[in-house]
């Protein structure tokens, strides 16, 4: 029986980059004719493979880029929480991002990889390289920091013998009660390779109001110029509509620009794929037009 990985691995290819020292896993679908790169940044514990049914219906188009970090997914996972701060994600995002960008570079952006995401437009705005950002996507990233249950205090071994109590309360907020089960059973199956030493890492990190604050402090000034959108699911366990909504207002995506998918859960580019693709094609839609216009 093939692993849910190794399928995704045959779907997406296996190509591992070296960034600042790591190898990372990368998955890269080159467009030779189009000046457009699209940068896929996952959330904590995720992967670029969740982003699968986007880069099918996009890369026609425009160049992907899609990293799984450190810990995640199909890139290695050494024993080292160092490595896995939000300050050494940004750091590796930003290799990335200066070694694959192109003439137009979009960032869709998962919850915690959001921040990253926001951080990394704050240092293009002090370079004076924001211009090279021709919009960004947000999915499922509220004004607050999520809840992170006290038990990610305790030792990472301890956390592996609890990880049974752990699944159950993380599916409870991910997926909606009406979600397919296979699904459930093919995320598990994979996130169950995310080390404990790394989640604890994640947990303190992503937790942190204050880390997150300081993301939308620097998100905000550097969306005044670029054209973003929200994406966020109605059922989603971590974030409520109303956080989502707050947050979109925060950063000044306009009213057209945030979207509640009907239905959804926590990831909607899973679970309600075809909306999620059809929002963000018509925006990326926009975003041509008003290119051809400038130019």
């Amino acid at each position: 029986m093939i692993r849910p990985l190794e399928i995704e691995r045959n779907a997406l290819g296996y190509h591992l980059e070296e960034v600042r020292g790591k190898h990372l896993r990368l998955v890269k679908r080159a467009n030779p004719v189009s000046d457009w790169s699209v940068f896929m940044v996952h959330g904590g514990g995720g992967r670029a493979g969740q982003f699968k049914h986007l880069i099918k219906a996009l890369e026609p188009n425009m160049t992907i880029v899609a990293v799984d970090f450190l810990g995640h997914g199909d890139s290695p996972a050494p024993n080292r929480p160092e490595l896995y701060t939000a300050d050494e994600h940004l750091s590796d995002l930003t290799v990335i991002y200066n070694s694959h960008k192109r003439l137009h570079n979009v960032f869709i952006s998962h919850c915690y990889g959001a921040i990253h995401t926001l951080r990394l437009l704050d240092t293009l705005k002090q370079e004076q390289r924001l211009a090279e950002v021709a919009g960004v996507v947000l999915l499922n990233v509220g004004i607050r920091a999520p809840y992170v249950s006290m038990l990610s205090s305790l030792p990472a071994f301890l956390l592996e013998y609890l990880r049974p109590l752990a699944r159950s309360s993380s599916n409870a907020a991910i997926f909606p009660p009406k979600t397919d089960p296979a699904l459930i059973e093919f995320e598990n199956a994979i996130t169950s390779n995310n080390r404990m030493y790394m989640m604890k890492v994640l947990a303190q990190d992503c937790g942190s109001q204050e880390l997150w604050g300081q993301g939308l402090a620097c998100g905000k000034a550097a969306m005044e110029g670029v054209p973003g959108a929200l994406l966020c699911g109605e059922e989603d366990g971590l974030f409520s509509v109303q956080s989502c909504r707050e947050m979109a207002q925060y950063l000044g995506v306009a009213s057209e620009g945030f979207h509640m998918v009907k239905g959804a859960g926590h990831l909607p580019m899973l679970d309600h794929s075809e909306e999620v693709i059809g929002i963000v094609s018509e925006f990326l839609t926009s975003l041509h037009g008003a290119q051809q216009t400038t130019n």
